[in-house]
């Protein structure tokens, strides 16, 4: 709501219909990330449990490049075609297409980092850190957005308004990145299931039995 209270203010109701467009395709990527979250939780919680701390960082290195991969992609597509992906939805308003392009291309300028954000964030909550997992998720869109909205688009106008995404999601990735170190260097000193030893056979015989 503040946000889109800040577009009316510095960009009028286009700036609106515009982040309705930027807001509908970053979602559709966000969900395939989402797709891939769920997926890597029940692997990552089962064997956390089990101590098969190797095969949870395999997991979430896997759920972290997958993610990568889909906002990587997503944001090529945005930086490269904004026009024709805002044509999708509204060919016939040009007020849209000269507000929504540097809005999009702004706004998404830093889309690679919350696959990699949205992942680890929910991963804590896999193994059981459920505050950890809510306070890395409300980062990007409380903790640090809410402030960016209200202290830069005074200063820069509708440009201060898009900017705040993607200072959100680079600081939201850069604590959420400190603090997945920390848990993994964590899992990497704990405990591990034994190896397996060999059986020792019958001792030979000698001249003193």
């Amino acid at each position: 709501a503040l946000f889109n209270i800040q577009l009316i203010k510095y960009g009028g109701d286009v700036a609106v219909g515009a982040m309705g467009i930027i807001n509908g395709v970053a979602m559709m990527v966000v969900f395939c990330v989402i797709a891939i979250n769920m997926a890597a939780q029940p692997i990552i919680g089962y064997n956390y449990g089990a101590r098969q701390y190797p095969r949870v960082k395999r997991t979430l290195t896997i759920a972290i490049a997958a993610a990568t991969a889909f906002t990587t992609a997503g944001f090529l597509a945005v930086e490269l075609f904004p026009g024709a992906i805002i044509g999708l939805f509204n060919r016939s308003d040009p007020g849209l297409l000269r507000i929504g392009i540097p809005g999009m291309r702004v706004l998404l300028a830093a889309f690679p980092v919350v696959g990699f954000q949205v992942v680890s964030s929910n991963f804590f909550q896999a193994i059981g850190k459920a505050r950890i997992s809510m306070f890395l998720n409300m980062l990007r869109q409380v903790i640090v957005l809410i402030p960016m909205v209200l202290l830069l688009p005074p200063l820069l106008g509708i440009d201060g308004v898009w900017l705040s995404g993607p200072i959100a999601d680079l600081a939201a990735a850069a604590i959420t990145a400190v603090m997945i170190a920390r848990e993994l260097r964590r899992l990497g000193a704990g405990p591990q299931w034994p190896q397996p030893q060999a059986c020792a056979g019958p001792r030979p015989a000698t001249a003193d039995d």
